[in-house]
């Protein structure tokens, strides 16, 4: 069982995290139409549902977070308000930046005082975002199901509606895990690591087809990726036996691709800011990827060296 200081930080981490990637889901799904749709006022709401909640939460804690998430960058990177600023310019759009100069003022502490009155107030809001992220799979299920049935056009794919399906099947998966106070099993991690790297599978899958053809050096590397490493490592996730050397051996393997395509992106992300890389994506999809697999590091209890 989870103690209660455990529970506190890790919905305080889970849910800054999440509640942030949600959001920037749905402002792809609103620049994915053209013109007046419903599911654009779906995404909308939801968005600043999950915006009002990271607020809150920050709020609530006083601006004091875990060390752990802002050491690796799960709620903000340094890339964060640049690519929200370009893309309100590209799109004119207004993003709410403030939960983000907010967060560029967070405090990271190892310690916490918590009592009864604040694992309540941490519970409501867990459950207040459960509510948001089944109602944003809801979404993404049926702007999908409509998509493949030829009844709906976006300029998206239902891969990338997949995707934001199960990472928010994810974070759905860590709220009822902190609902019951669970610390992670060996098989629950090991689950976890497959969802993981399939997600970091669709993030590199995604980045090749959406930058610019004549980025050949970067697209030589997401091809080697794609195409040598991970097909034989999902390969074994799903057909070793369970056991501590083999869990080990794919933690080591995961870890390693993963550090290499954060490095990857964090390279891309720079020279997208610098008008040396195109992709046909908003910006800020970009840093979403970024953390995506910042996150994937701080749930592996990765250090952050770089390969």
């Amino acid at each position: 069982m989870l103690t209660e200081e455990e529970f506190y930080k890790e919905s305080i981490d889970a849910n800054l995290y999440y509640l942030r990637t949600l959001r920037d889901f749905c402002i792809n799904i609103e620049l994915s139409f053209y013109g007046n749709n419903p599911y654009k006022a779906r995404a909308e709401l939801l968005a600043r549902k999950s915006q009002d909640l990271g607020r809150e939460i920050v709020t609530q804690t006083n601006g004091k977070v875990p060390s752990k998430g802002v050491n690796y960058e799960i709620f903000y990177t340094e890339y964060t308000l640049p690519t929200e600023k370009l893309t309100e310019k590209l799109f004119n759009l207004n993003l709410s930046t403030d939960i983000t100069e907010m967060q560029l003022n967070l405090t990271p502490t190892d310690t916490f005082e918590v009592n009864e009155e604040v694992i309540s107030k941490m519970t409501s809001i867990n459950e207040r975002a459960l509510s948001i992220a089944t109602d944003f799979i809801e979404l993404a299920r049926e702007i999908r199901d409509e998509m493949t049935s030829n009844n709906l056009f976006s300029y998206s794919y239902p891969t990338m509606y997949n995707f934001m399906i199960i990472t928010i099947e994810l974070y759905i998966g860590e709220l009822n895990r902190l609902k019951e106070k669970i610390k992670k099993d060996p098989i629950i991690a090991l689950d976890t690591e497959y969802g993981y790297n399939i997600t970091a599978f669709e993030i590199t899958s995604f980045l090749r087809g959406l930058i610019d053809p004549n980025a050949t050096s970067y697209i030589e590397v997401l091809n080697n990726i794609l195409n040598e490493i991970y097909p034989k490592l999902l390969e074994d996730y799903n057909t070793l036996p369970l056991s501590p050397e083999n869990q080990q051996n794919l933690t080591e393997r995961s870890i390693a691709i993963i550090r290499r395509i954060r490095l990857l992106i964090r390279n891309m992300l720079k020279d997208l800011l610098d008008a040396k890389l195109y992709f046909i994506i908003e910006p800020l999809a970009i840093d979403n990827f970024y953390r995506n697999i910042n996150y994937f590091l701080y749930a592996l209890d990765a250090d952050l060296k770089e390969e």
